[in-house]
């Protein structure tokens, strides 16, 4: 009987001790190590994918949710008919724009050929006209001499009627001569005026020919611009990973900005924590963070304290708690804490799973 109370003290006293034991253990884990399961997973690269300037009729959705994507690999296309039309048409105008230019082009040339041609003939006979006038003003500057001299002479009777009547009538040649050559040096710079002036309608082709350039860049911008839509018109991949969602159907017509797919990559997972504010003391960037996943108990993680939020999760909410008037519940506020994962199968887990950490305090 005694033997049995010896043993039944035994057994109180080692249970006892391993409550202690445990219960000691516990309480240093608990005031070393913030614990919460106020934990959920994220990734960075979560993304809700739109079309950014095109809209239209969905025809084409090339993943379905859980599928793996590649960057760039499509996920879905619109009706791209009226782009098609419309580029088709920019296309038709740029061609008649060019054709235009071209003819232009070509009819300047002519004329500023035909022009130079034409006033290269002219200035040649106007130089040829000018020096056979500077040669009659020199024998026409020596008969008039010869002129005075002989008639002073002939007064006197030394030289003869017939002479005098010879230097007379060549003197009346040579000057009438003149008179024809000054009118046909004045014709032709007459003509050499009016080819001017087709010149400046050559340069007047050529602004023609400059504005239609001008139009030609600004509708081959356009053209680029209409190209770019038309391959927008597929919606592409932005990351490696995998589709979360799909927000729309096969025939659905969508509007720029509006969702299509969320698509995320495994690899830029990380643990977001909401802390109580009562339990930060000590929780610092770098700390070592143990993670359980509910999904995954038997599964172990671990990490790393990545950052710390300077701002309550409270002050990005929808709608904000108006404090102002002093009227207000107290609650424990909860500060978003950053957690990458070092340790652990990261493909595993989906976004928005929950569980467990416990972050070494320091």
């Amino acid at each position: 009987m005694k033997s049995k109370k010896v043993l039944g003290v035994a057994l109180i006293l080692t249970t006892a001790s391993i409550l202690i034991f445990l219960g000691s253990k516990w309480i240093h884990f608990r005031l070393t190590h913030a614990v919460t399961n106020a934990v959920f997973v994220e990734s960075e690269t979560f993304t809700k994918v739109a079309y950014r300037r095109v809209g239209g009729r969905i025809v084409e959705l090339f993943k379905e949710e859980g599928d793996r994507v590649s960057k760039g690999e499509p996920l879905a296309k619109v009706e791209d008919r009226d782009i098609r039309l419309r580029l088709e048409e920019l296309r038709e105008n740029m061609k008649s724009v060019l054709s235009e230019i071209e003819a232009l082009e070509v009819k300047r040339r002519t004329i500023v050929e035909e022009v130079e041609r034409r006033e290269r003939v002219i200035n040649q006979k106007l130089r040829e006209l000018i020096a056979r006038i500077e040669g009659l003003d020199i024998r026409i500057n020596q008969l008039r001499k010869d002129m005075d001299r002989f008639t002073r002479l002939f007064e006197k009777g030394v030289v003869p009627l017939r002479r005098f009547e010879e230097i007379r009538t060549e003197l009346l040649s040579l000057e009438k001569e003149r008179e024809a050559l000054t009118r046909s040096l004045e014709s032709l710079r007459a003509e050499r005026e009016v080819i001017r002036v087709k010149f400046r309608g050559a340069e007047e082709i050529k602004r023609r020919v400059s504005a239609l350039r001008y139009k030609l860049r600004a509708l081959r911008k356009k053209e680029r611009d209409l190209e770019n839509m038309l391959e927008e018109t597929v919606l592409r991949s932005p990351v490696d990973g995998y589709v979360v969602k799909r927000y729309v159907s096969l025939g659905e017509v969508v509007r720029p900005g509006q969702f299509v797919y969320a698509v995320y990559d495994p690899k830029d997972l990380y643990i977001l924590v909401l802390l109580e504010e009562t339990k930060l003391k000590g929780v610092k960037k770098g700390n070592r963070v143990l993670i359980k996943i509910d999904a995954f108990p038997d599964v172990e993680f671990e990490g790393v304290v990545k950052e710390v939020g300077r701002a309550v999760a409270s002050k990005f909410a929808l709608i904000p708690r108006d404090v102002t008037a002093g009227e207000f519940t107290k609650v424990v506020q909860r500060v978003p804490v950053k957690v990458e994962i070092t340790k652990g199968p990261k493909e595993i887990l989906r976004v928005g799973m929950g569980g467990s950490v416990a972050i070494e305090r320091r």
